[in-house]
């Protein structure tokens, strides 16, 4: 049964803080834990995760806000269970900043902790509603409120993290496939196929391949696709919609090549997807090469962050965790349309040149927001001739090309081709008659019939009038994200999650970002609170350097009137 948690609001006089000495006390009030308490886990709304209980009579819930607290804590510095667990048991800090001042109050188990998560990603897997991304999300929106921060410019970037997964061959994957899917047999053959696959289940899958000779493992891999389609035929019968089976289909499609006498053929590497399973124990997990890395069994995390100069302080607002194959004009949209359903205004997105294309472009149309790329996807024109970025385009208010002027001040007239997407320019022949660019750096053909002409693609003019306006002035804002990035990854060594699993990804990036925006939060407060105190004390000092002029003014005035007085004794003679 649900039950929200009012017992924080109400302390025992003689709490655990109480008997601290005074400046412990001041101290205590004065650290992350007082902020974490106030901005935090006090703005938790715990009727979010009600749909996670029994509506009927039974024995109430643990605090979720102390879940949910402790769920931010464990993304923010990377703690284990345990150390989490005793951090709550032992650490006056993070019992103050959970609301648990009372020291006599008992602690639950972490079996309560584990039973919590498991029913948020049931809940997420059911529905797709991350309750985590909930409480994120309303958290950071009433502190963008209480603040009173600017979100009409924004930045953003991407980054890479990995699952918690070993990195496997080709050949451990097909191993640990094999051993999985034995795992879920039905009993009723897991005894028969167990003894068939022997050699494979003995040991874990790298202790496996580590004993097979490099000239064996193609014949190995080709055995194991063989006994992966004679398990296949049995459980379509037997089992057509268990998980075993859709994992069977999945590495037969990616892996082999299956003809149709029952013939198993190894793929070659390069025929094989980037979105192919990566292990068994996390099939959303993929493989993606940026740069020079490579990151295998990751996802990619899109961070956008307030940047408007005259704030206070910058803030994440969104967060989206996807497979690391998506593109970051795809998540471009996401956090936009995310944004605007939240009621959160944006006017400008500076983002790298991988937020720029067609995706990205109709998004940002659509939310009417300008797209300040500092660079652009796709390389540029070769040395021996114009870029397309070099001729000057006009076009109308539904981007339909009018006009083009080329670097030498000829203009024509675009005209439709007939080719779709296609247009075509009539230059005039005494204007190019004397250009030492034609037919060389210059994109005009000398045509015999028709003289000067131009040819280009719709899509190459939008390319180029947004390579007119990329805005490089704004690299030193962008850069500022990429912080912001490594400051949600501060509790993951090698951007390696201690999870599996896309919905466990997003429950540990989500509190991970909270955190983020706690310690900047924390920052603001503590600067603002010195500054108020600095100019109390600056106030007081002009007080009394006031105060002590007009007493000393009071009794210079005082002493002159008594010594007029003594005067006046002194020199009227008696009667």
């Amino acid at each position: 049964m649900f039950r929200k948690n009012e017992q924080h609001r109400q302390q025992s006089f003689f709490s655990g803080e109480n008997l601290l000495p005074k400046k412990l006390q001041i101290k205590l009030m004065g650290s992350w834990a007082e902020t974490f308490y106030r901005e935090v886990f006090c703005r938790i709304v715990e009727s979010i995760f009600a749909v996670l209980y029994s509506d009927e009579a039974s024995r109430p819930n643990v605090p979720i806000n102390v879940l949910v607290g402790l769920e931010i804590l464990k993304s923010g510095y990377g703690w284990s269970d345990e150390e989490l667990y005793e951090q709550v048991c032992f650490n006056l800090q993070v019992r103050h900043a959970l609301g648990m001042c009372d020291l006599s109050l008992e602690v639950f188990t972490l079996r309560t902790l584990y039973n919590f998560r498991r029913r948020v990603r049931e809940y997420a897997e059911e529905t797709g509603i991350n309750l985590m991304q909930q409480v994120f999300e309303q958290v950071t929106d009433e502190h963008l409120e209480a603040v009173q921060l600017a979100t009409g410019w924004q930045r953003t970037d991407s980054t890479q993290v990995l699952s918690n997964l070993a990195q496997m061959t080709r050949l451990e994957l097909l191993v640990s496939v094999l051993q999985a899917v034995h795992k879920q047999l039905p009993e009723s053959v897991q005894e028969h196929w167990g003894v068939r696959w022997a050699q494979y289940l003995e040991k874990r899958a790298h202790q496996v391949c580590y004993k097979i000779p490099a000239a064996e493992v193609e014949s190995h891999a080709v055995t194991i696709g063989q006994e992966l389609c004679a398990v296949e035929v049995e459980l379509a019968q037997a089992a057509p919609e268990s998980e075993a089976l859709t994992l069977i289909r999945r590495v037969l499609e990616e892996q082999y090549e299956c003809g149709a006498e029952g013939t198993v053929t190894l793929r070659p590497p390069k025929e094989v997807g980037a979105d192919s399973l990566q292990s068994p124990h996390d099939p959303e997990a993929t493989y993606r090469v940026k740069g020079s890395k490579r990151y295998r069994g990751g996802y990619v995390a899109n961070v956008s962050e307030t940047a408007e100069p005259d704030n206070p302080v910058q803030l994440i607002t969104d967060v989206q965790v996807e497979p690391n194959q998506a593109d970051d004009a795809l998540l471009l949209e996401q956090s936009l349309d995310n944004q605007a359903a939240r009621g959160i205004e944006i006017n400008k997105m500076t983002g790298d040149g991988g937020y720029t294309g067609p995706r990205s472009e109709a998004a940002c149309e659509r939310h009417k927001v300008e797209l300040r790329a500092t660079r652009m996807r796709g390389g540029h024109s070769a040395s021996d001739r114009w870029g397309w970025e070099e001729y000057t385009w006009q076009v109308e208010e539904d981007g339909t090309p009018l006009n083009v002027t080329c670097p030498r001040g000829c203009q024509a007239v675009l005209r439709p081709s007939r080719a779709e997407g296609r247009f075509i320019a009539r230059f005039d022949a005494e204007c190019c008659a004397e250009c030492p660019f034609l037919g060389q750096m210059c994109r005009v053909q000398d045509r015999a019939r028709v003289g000067p002409t131009l040819y280009v693609q719709q899509r190459a003019i939008q390319v180029a009038r947004q390579r007119q306006q990329l805005c490089p002035e704004d690299t030193p804002i962008r850069a500022v994200v990429e912080s912001t990035v490594r400051s949600l990854k501060r509790a993951f060594p090698g951007s390696k999650l201690p999870v599996r699993g896309l919905i466990r990804a997003r429950m540990m990036l989500y509190p991970a970002a909270l955190m983020v925006n706690l310690r900047r939060l924390h920052r603001y407060f503590t600067k603002k609170d010195q500054k108020a105190t600095q100019e109390e004390a600056f106030s007081l000092s002009l007080f009394k350097t006031a105060l002590y002029r007009r007493l000393r003014h009071i009794h210079r005035r005082l002493f002159e009137f008594l010594s007029a007085i003594e005067y006046r004794r002194a020199t009227v003679s008696p009667s």
